[in-house]
């Protein structure tokens, strides 16, 4: 009996998630979709932030003709610019970024993107450039 309980732990150590998140709950959008990040991803170089998103759609959306009811989307904001860009987003067959990857996209880093004001990616806007560490 002694000698599975090796085999056992290294079972256990691969069945568990290499990356722990703690996710956030920041707002809930008309269509019920909830936004939320990872605080711990959360890293400052001078006025922009690194960080990591995490949507949720229990409505489903599709990208790259995939359904998918989650995805977590690498971002960048630039505090005092307003804008935002997106390096990569990994869609998810279920909420809460779990089930299956269905899709993973990579974005060009150059992108910026103008954040309206009083929309979704404003309010996440202002919590990340925002945020007490």
């Amino acid at each position: 009996m002694f000698r599975f309980k090796p085999l056992l732990f290294v079972l256990l150590l691969l069945s568990t998630s290499v990356k722990a998140q703690l996710w956030e709950y920041i707002v809930t959008s008309a269509d019920s979709s909830a936004y939320y990040i990872d605080p711990l991803s959360i890293k400052r170089e001078g006025r922009v932030v690194n960080y990591v998103q995490l949507t949720n759609a229990p409505n489903g959306t599709r990208t790259a003709g995939k359904a998918m009811l989650s995805f977590v989307q690498y971002k960048r904001n630039d505090c005092e610019r307003n804008l935002m860009n997106i390096s990569r987003l990994v869609g998810y067959e279920k909420e809460l970024a779990k089930g299956a990857i269905v899709t993973i996209e990579m974005m060009p880093e150059s992108t910026w993107v103008k954040i309206t004001p009083n929309k979704i990616s404003d309010i996440i806007h202002q919590e990340v450039c925002n945020y007490h560490y």
